[in-house]
């Protein structure tokens, strides 16, 4: 085949479930311009099987003998890519039928981004759930890291030469996209199309169940340094409180995480580091988030949270807010993630 457009760029390993679903939900994409290339990571069960099935030319496999880690699958990927573009893809996904015709549409039109993403939503035991977004704009996006990824993985598309240029680090396993977008940060601009593309599956069997400790660790650890490009100097109780700020924790001390969102702040406003106003807004953001989760401290939580200067630069959705009221009247906490 020509030179494709976009590089598919799908690992597996063990993934034989959902792994007719994912490759059908590409095969059947409005945009026909590519190459589907899934590395199967040394499975045991049948995915090579499954993926061999298939009389699609646009497949390409790579079958490794033995198991050699996410890590070194994307990077081998990166490596064997031939498009102009590298679209990632999970065996456990759903890229909805014109996903890479908008995202591609949307990096030929700004060539100043080198990688952007989409919003997403939740399949939870076969069913429908939650949409998930992230913000759209690169200012916003390289505060977001100040916190967690900015980006959903497996919605991703990246230009090949940047990603040839500066693979994925081979430390930190399991958090490998958080460390990832920290390292490309001050390399090139990010975006996130608003609009959902892929449906995401959760479930007991995928890594970030059965590795979830290890990934709690390692993204403190991605965390914490990227915060020091903001503050030289952060004391153990600051760094914690930040940590549970960033994992929307229950039972947070409100004025302590009042405290520190706002010498964050006041770090930006004498370095300039991020945009002044979008890092306002996204603290004002994170002190809504930190106080929604703890409507256990009942009628208080409202209080301190309209009372704080912090309030001011971010308003939450109506909805969402009267049922923060509602709650924190009630003195009954929120699962609510954002």
């Amino acid at each position: 085949m020509q030179t494709p457009k976009v590089t598919v760029l799908m690992p597996v390993h063990n993934g034989q479930q959902h792994l007719r679903e994912a490759i059908e939900s590409i095969l059947k994409q409005s945009f026909t311009d590519f190459e589907f290339l899934i590395i199967d990571d040394g499975s045991t069960d049948g995915s090579t099987a499954i993926v061999k099935t298939y009389n699609e030319p646009r497949i390409r496999l790579i079958a490794n003998t033995e198991n050699q880690g996410t890590v070194h699958v994307l990077n081998q990927g990166i490596q064997e890519a031939k498009g102009e573009y590298i679209a990632r893809m999970d065996a456990d996904d759903i890229s909805l039928p014109q996903r890479l015709e908008k995202q591609v549409r949307f990096m030929d039109s700004r060539p100043d981004i080198g990688i952007s993403g989409a919003g997403m939503r939740l399949i939870k035991k076969g069913k429908l759930k939650n949409t998930r977004t992230q913000p759209e704009q690169d200012k916003e996006l390289k505060i977001t890291l100040l916190f967690n990824t900015c980006f959903f993985h497996p919605t991703v598309i990246i230009r090949t030469a940047l990603a040839k240029k500066h693979p994925y680090p081979d430390n930190l396993v399991y958090t490998q996209d958080y460390n990832y977008w920290t390292k490309l940060a001050p390399l090139t601009r990010f975006a996130n199309l608003k609009e959902t593309l892929l449906y995401f599956r959760e479930h007991e069997g995928q890594l970030s169940t059965r590795k979830a400790d290890l990934q709690i660790t390692n993204a403190r650890n991605i965390r914490e340094a990227y915060l020091r490009r903001l503050r030289d100097s952060i004391t153990p109780e600051e760094l914690e409180i930040h940590h549970q700020i960033a994992e929307n924790r229950k039972e947070i001390d409100l004025k302590k995480a009042e405290s520190w969102l706002v010498k964050l702040e006041e770090s930006n406003a004498a370095k300039t580091i991020f945009d002044l106003d979008a890092c306002k807004r996204e603290i004002s953001r994170k002190w809504w988030l930190t106080c929604r989760k703890n409507t256990i401290y009942g009628r208080n939580v409202l209080a301190v949270y309209r009372s704080s200067p912090l309030a001011l630069q971010y308003r939450p959705e109506t909805i969402k807010y009267l049922k923060f009221a509602l709650r924190s009247v009630l003195g009954r906490n929120s699962d609510a993630t954002n």
